[in-house]
């Protein structure tokens, strides 16, 4: 049965917190690398981003890049610049993954690189709560080309999902988000599948629809907990936590929030650790 009561959270809210970058997502997937040093400094880069060592992510992107540059392998070393633009997003370094974003879309890089260049940029200006400016640009991404398969795509309608939930276009939200969660199924993918979750969950929060949001995020939560993905399982945690606390669940609320606070420290992530003890402090 659909809930219809009245969610406490803006649906502003639900895009841009509880954590950053809330609902969106940057581009992070690239070609297998060409050789064995590449593969490890890319692997490394990832491992390190997962569990939020932002310093050595970046290490590790900024050395796979050079390796390419020096073997003149141009789609790899977009890949890794793809990296590190992720990195610096997710950590909070808008202006620098806009940068990066911006001279790969305007670059010599791969076709399909210049269109995840673009959704990046669409993701920083969906961060920074611009959602039209990201619906806009999302559009013209697809419209310029470049996808390359479902994983593009599940990544591109994830993040207009999220836009649409920031203005408000609630239905239109939750058929992108149904469209990116069939995108990650069919390519086997837990990483994005656990995405289409998340927005899905999102754009029915956004109606108020608690019940299936809570199933969605529960689905979310394991997926990203099997890709190892710290920073969306600690969000995954506290937007249950806020689902239980608004619907007077204080128990419920607590062992989410403690899961989320929980992961947070393990991995070291002293300013989320700050934010969620701040705001755990006022339940």
């Amino acid at each position: 049965m659909r809930e219809t009561a009245p969610v406490l959270l803006s649906n502003a809210w639900l895009v841009t917190e509880p954590l950053y970058p809330g609902g969106f997502f940057p581009p992070l997937h690239g070609s297998p690398p060409s050789s064995a040093e590449l593969a490890r400094r890319m692997d490394e880069a990832v491992q390190a981003r997962l569990r939020m060592d932002w310093p050595a992510a970046r290490a590790a992107a900024e050395h796979a890049a050079a390796l390419a540059l020096e073997a003149g392998d141009t789609e790899r070393e977009a890949d890794a610049q793809l990296q590190l633009a992720g990195t610096e997003l997710l950590a909070g370094e808008i202006g620098e993954a806009e940068r990066l974003y911006r001279m790969l879309a305007e670059d010599g890089a791969p076709a399909a690189h210049r269109f995840r260049a673009r959704v990046g940029t669409c993701v920083a200006t969906g961060a920074r709560g611009d959602y039209e400016a990201a619906l806009e640009g999302l559009a013209a991404a697809e419209e310029a080309g470049g996808m390359a398969g479902d994983a593009d795509h599940a990544l591109l309608q994830a993040n207009r999902a999220s836009a649409l939930v920031g203005v408000g276009r609630s239905g239109k939200a939750e058929d992108a988000a149904a469209d990116s969660l069939r995108a990650g199924r069919r390519m086997k993918d837990e990483q994005a599948t656990a995405a289409g979750h998340f927005v899905l969950a999102l754009a029915h929060l956004s109606r108020g629809r608690r019940g299936d949001a809570r199933a969605r995020l529960s689905d979310a939560v394991r997926g990203f907990a099997r890709a190892g993905d710290v920073l969306r399982q600690v969000q995954c945690h506290h937007l249950l936590g806020e689902i239980a606390y608004d619907g007077e669940d204080p128990i419920r609320a607590g062992s989410h929030y403690r899961d989320a606070l929980g992961l947070a420290r393990l991995a070291g992530a002293v300013e989320t650790v700050e934010l969620l003890t701040l705001r755990f402090e006022h339940r």
